[in-house]
């Protein structure tokens, strides 16, 4: 009796151990899985964004405006061509392609300050600063800047060189800033460690 009685709660630990250990394995599988899955829909959004900043860049008024030396007419002939981009005021989002603000970068990497009037998206002097960059990139950069306690979320910036069409050369960057990728698997919380606290 005592036999049987044993090797019953041994054949039972047993099963109970292999059992936790398939569950666990199917968690962390399909964990994996969300994960991956998560990883390849962010992917693709910024392929997406990079390439509307990429065409962006080639617009003609914006290059004249840099390659003529003529910054004070920048910003006004960035409006047209960066309106279909932009956030409009009476929609917060659509599927996170619209952008919250943009900005220029010199080819030494500071900040083209807009004029006070332009529509380009508002940022703290704290915020702007972080835009700023030791020299242009010489390709497209993906991003964050931190936002001020207790602000939103930080913006995920894409900075995109702009190329003269004469020399060749990176004469300047386009800087966009968007709303952080929110898609969240069910149970899960996502966050970003910058500026030294958790978003």
């Amino acid at each position: 009796m005592l036999m049987v009685g044993g090797i019953t709660a041994l054949v039972l630990l047993l099963a109970e151990r292999n059992l936790a250990t398939t569950v666990a394995r199917d968690f962390e599988r399909a964990f994996a899985d969300e994960l991956s899955a998560l990883q390849r829909v962010q992917q693709l959004r910024h392929a997406a964004l990079a390439e509307r900043c990429r065409a962006l860049v080639r617009k003609s008024r914006i290059h004249a405006a840099l390659e003529d030396g003529a910054l004070d007419l920048l910003y006004p002939s960035a409006a047209d061509e960066l309106r279909d981009i932009m956030v409009a005021a009476d929609a917060a989002s659509s599927a996170g392609l619209h952008a919250e603000f943009y900005r220029f970068l010199d080819r030494t990497g500071a900040v083209i300050p807009p004029p006070p009037s332009a529509a380009v998206g508002a940022l703290t002097p704290v915020e702007s600063a972080q835009l700023v960059l030791p020299r242009v990139p010489p390709a497209p950069q993906l991003g964050y800047i931190a936002r001020p306690a207790p602000a939103d979320a930080p913006f995920e910036i894409i900075t995109t060189p702009i190329v003269s069409t004469e020399t060749g050369e990176v004469i300047a960057a386009l800087v966009h800033g968007f709303k952080p990728f929110a898609v969240v698997a069910p149970g899960h919380t996502r966050g970003l460690f910058l500026g030294g606290r958790l978003h």
